[in-house]
């Protein structure tokens, strides 16, 4: 496999800090046309998403990822595609993954500092209603001697018990050298109203 060496741009707060250079593998080549899709590109697929829901009812998706000035927010959805309701509880648990989709040495802190007013709770998700949360995390280089951390997936179990599901941000989780995201609890989404 080809690797390319990426210098990793990022915001470390001071402007002093030389930035370490980070080595990531070359993506894999796309399948040839007209052959069938390889297990890793349905799972990351919007297209193999949206095959069917899965089993415990619920579908999880990434939100665009908002950053300025170092400090990055990803909203996540949890969508109650099944038939059935679902209650929903508390913070999503997460796991942060990188290319090979190994998990990374990362602390998941439920709660943000960005949003101290969000309170976990417990309600109900009726057929086709959504709950959302966030994911948030500084892109910070404080030290030369500690190469910075990029995550390319996240693990994301929506309630204990329910299967974990894999979702593809629309960019890198780039930790630069904090090792720590943060993930706001989930509340109710009405899309019917403002």
């Amino acid at each position: 496999m080809a690797l390319s060496a990426l210098a990793v741009g990022c915001d470390d707060e001071t402007g002093d800090a030389p930035l370490p250079e980070r080595i990531t593998a070359a993506p894999a080549a796309p399948s040839p046309p007209g052959a069938p899709p390889r297990p890793s590109d349905r799972a990351s697929s919007p297209a193999g998403e949206a095959a069917g829901c899965p089993a415990s009812g619920v579908r999880v998706v990434p939100g665009m990822t908002d950053a300025a000035t170092g400090l990055r927010a990803m909203g996540l959805t949890l969508l109650n595609c099944g038939a059935e309701p679902f209650e929903v509880s508390g913070y999503p648990a997460l796991d942060v993954l990188g290319e090979r989709r190994e998990k990374l040495d990362v602390t998941v802190r439920d709660g943000s500092h960005v949003d101290t007013t969000a309170k976990p709770s417990t309600f109900v998700l009726a057929p086709g209603e959504q709950a959302v949360a966030s994911v948030v995390w500084r892109n910070t280089v404080t030290r030369t001697d500690v190469v910075a951390t990029n995550g390319a997936y996240l693990r994301v179990t929506p309630a204990p018990g329910v299967a974990a599901q894999t979702v593809t941000p629309d960019g890198p989780v780039d930790l630069g050298n904090t090792g720590v995201v943060e993930v706001t609890p989930w509340k109710p989404h009405d899309l019917g109203r403002g």
